[in-house]
């Protein structure tokens, strides 16, 4: 089998993160999940809607379709549901991409947007930011040329906060449009304070927009997302669709947190409480802070990559579990997912302890 084995694959370095995590008694700050847990009586009467053939029978799909059709005001035939937007990704390089033409992202991103340039052999250019930390938008517009087929852009974005205002999209897809570009708005976050550009999906026709419901929802263990597009656009799309977008269980949870949106609102407000706690102590303790606005998610600069490697491996033996390991110049920075202000203050006191640690 080894004979068959593509180079450029097999010299593709991965790595398993958030393994080894005590998800029952640890504290989940590492991957922008939703922190705390459902409620028991909530999990009880999602399962109390599956039927005796939910396992047994192939999914249907009609059900989600018409929901997020519903809850979005838009044709069904817009949307194409995918197993989250990583998949989502995967689509739109599998199929809208040739070896040895490029692609533009805003970059500090999701790991998942290189690695895909990677494997399908398509140069990953980097829209920049500045020191400031705003966008560097010479970086973006001086990258595009004959041969980039896409820019892609989550807005708003982690693990460098940013966001992009319905005009400034605009603009960005009359370039693209320009040289023949998709553009593809990553709307993950979107449901914590950025605008969404779905109403502009009408008027640009090289426009792809990627929800989730891994974000505000909260369900990341579904790995369920989609994506909305012109209807020409879905129907080339979904071309890749296997028997079936998802399994019956994803869907159904979607479903009920489709049927439940207070859950999700209820969640987006723990966000903004624990974001606001976190801000003002890390501002208290002296510490350099971005992000935490319209994520769930905040950067927290230390002094040196030292730092915040002890940081997180401190945290991690008292099963506080947060992200560092950046690429320059963001090596300096662990990032902390943001949710219920009891959490908060859980990770808050250990890290005034390391801080206390330190100065020893």
């Amino acid at each position: 089998m080894k004979k068959h084995f593509k180079g450029h694959i097999n010299n593709l370095v991965r790595y398993q993160t958030s393994l080894g995590r005590d998800l029952d008694n640890g504290l989940r700050l590492d991957r922008n999940e939703k922190i705390s847990d459902f409620p028991p009586e909530v999990i009880a009467d999602i399962f109390n809607k599956f039927k005796p053939y939910s396992l047994s029978a192939s999914p249907e799909t009609e059900a989600l379709y018409q929901k997020i059709a519903g809850n979005l005001g838009i044709p069904q035939e817009k949307i194409y549901i995918t197993g989250g937007i990583t998949e989502g990704i995967r689509i739109l390089f599998e199929l809208l991409t040739n070896p040895g033409e490029n692609v533009i992202v805003l970059d500090p991103t999701y790991p998942m947007y290189s690695i895909y340039a990677k494997i399908h052999q398509v140069e990953y250019r980097k829209f920049c930011f500045k020191e400031n930390l705003s966008p560097d938008w010479n970086s973006l517009y001086q990258g595009i040329d004959d041969k980039t087929t896409m820019v892609m852009i989550p807005n708003p974005n982690l693990p460098v906060e940013c966001m992009f205002s319905t005009e400034d999209i605009r603009r960005i897809a009359e370039k693209c449009r320009e040289h023949q570009v998709v553009l593809v708005i990553d709307e993950a976050y979107y449901y914590f304070g950025a605008p969404s550009v779905l109403e502009l999906i009408d008027e640009y026709d090289n426009l792809v927009v990627m929800r989730t419901f891994s974000k505000a929802y909260g369900l990341a263990g579904i790995r369920l997302g989609f994506m909305i597009s012109s209807a020409e656009n879905i129907q080339y799309l979904s071309k890749t669709r296997s028997l079936a977008e998802s399994n019956t269980l994803s869907m159904r949870v979607a479903e009920y947190l489709l049927d439940h949106v207070e859950l999700r609102d209820e969640h987006i407000k723990e966000v903004k409480e624990g974001g606001q706690y976190i801000q003002e102590e890390l501002t208290k303790l002296g510490l350099r802070w971005f992000g935490g606005n319209v994520t769930n998610g905040i950067l927290i600069f230390l002094e040196n990559e030292k730092e915040a490697k002890d940081l997180a491996l401190y945290l991690k033996e008292k099963k506080i579990y947060i992200r560092g390991s950046f690429d320059p110049p963001f090596n300096v920075c662990v990032r902390v997912s943001i949710g219920q202000k009891k959490i908060m203050k859980l990770f808050i006191e250990s890290l005034k302890n390391w801080l206390t640690q330190k100065k020893k």
